[in-house]
């Protein structure tokens, strides 16, 4: 019996694009991880620590994103 190496391609490509989904959502999941952790500890500021900072409420979303620019 003859097993051709390409009769297993279809299954190895489904095997990973799994692995790069099952990749791509753990990815995401610690990156709100990360955004969640950074933002709550923005929340316990108070006005005069924001002052200090030079920053606001409205400015939480893109420091917990990174993309904040003075």
């Amino acid at each position: 019996m003859h097993i051709d190496v390409l009769d297993f391609a279809p299954a190895a490509r489904r095997a990973g694009l799994f692995a790069r989904l099952r990749g791509a959502v753990a990815h995401r999941i610690a990156e709100r991880r990360a955004y969640n952790r950074v933002f709550d500890e923005l929340l316990k500021l108070d006005r005069r620590e924001m002052d200090e900072l030079g920053i606001g409420p409205a400015d939480f979303d893109a420091i917990a994103r990174g993309t904040y620019r003075r």
